[in-house]
């Protein structure tokens, strides 16, 4: 699963920037930013900070869409 592409799907979906949701789950941008342009991966800590930050659970953020 592409992490940083969930998120920006998320954030789509809960209606804030990248720059909000950081700021909600209380990580920084930079760390956003800086695993989208080195094409990585979130690490689950920093996930579950964002899921507390949307207020979902991580269940829903690794849920597959649907068709």
């Amino acid at each position: 699963m592409d992490t940083i592409a969930r998120v920006k799907q998320l954030s789509e979906e809960h209606n804030v920037t990248l720059y909000q949701l950081a700021k909600m789950a209380g990580i920084t941008y930079s760390t956003l930013k800086n695993t989208e342009l080195r094409n990585g991966q979130l690490k689950v800590d920093t996930i579950e900070r964002i899921c507390i930050g949307l207020n979902i659970p991580m269940s829903e953020f690794f849920e597959e869409p649907q068709a």
